[in-house]
């Protein structure tokens, strides 16, 4: 099963994007336009500073080592990430090393926060479904930010489990839970049947 991301979405998602092309450990001027299209071999990606499995955020960039990649690649590759609603934003850089060919593109992730626990109902269906996620991809674990993206990124999952099981009829809602003062508590999707489509009224259609 592939992971769904919903990029889509109108809600904002900052997203931070510093790249230079230089020796590991020097600084460089802003690049020109002509150096943002320049093409350069992928020779690694180093992912740092999340909670998020290393390798389930390079699935999600797209990005795949021995490629060519330039700064309007990397800058849509950050998009794809931040689009989940799990990351707040990326810092990236190319690194260069003398003697070896091509770069190492670092990825420095900044989670979303704070999390709260996900529960999926009815009990009879949560640990089938989470299975169904977890085999997909381990990025889907059982407490995750509330942003309006990372609660599409689940549900879009979620359903797409529901139809891998010959379910396509079901559907997964969602809602935040409140404690008794009031604030949230945790992330719950719900697996019910579709609403069927209202009957059709009006003369019949030649």
């Amino acid at each position: 099963m592939r992971l769904i991301p919903t990029s889509a979405l109108s809600l904002t998602v900052p997203l931070l994007v510093s790249l230079s092309l230089t020796p590991a450990g020097q600084s460089q001027n802003i690049p020109t336009a002509a150096d943002r299209e320049k093409l350069v071999q992928l020779q690694g990606i180093d992912v740092k500073g999340t909670r998020l499995p290393a390798q389930s955020i390079i699935r999600l960039s797209g990005l795949k080592v021995g490629q060519q990649v330039n700064y309007t690649m990397v800058d849509e590759a950050s998009r794809k990430i931040t689009s989940t609603g799990l990351v707040k934003m990326i810092d990236s850089s190319y690194d260069t090393y003398p003697g070896k060919p091509g770069i190492v593109l670092s990825l420095n992730v900044v989670d979303e926060l704070p999390l709260f626990p996900v529960k999926i109902t009815p009990a009879d269906d949560s640990e089938r479904i989470w299975q169904c996620l977890q085999t997909a991809d381990p990025i889907f674990m059982r407490e995750m930010p509330r942003t309006e993206k990372a609660i599409s990124f689940y549900q879009a999952n979620i359903e797409r489990c529901l139809k891998n099981q010959g379910r396509s009829s079901e559907n997964a809602s969602s809602l935040v839970s409140c404690d008794p003062e009031g604030n949230p508590a945790e992330v719950v999707f719900r697996i019910r049947p579709s609403r069927a489509a209202p009957p059709r009224t009006g003369p019949p259609q030649k």
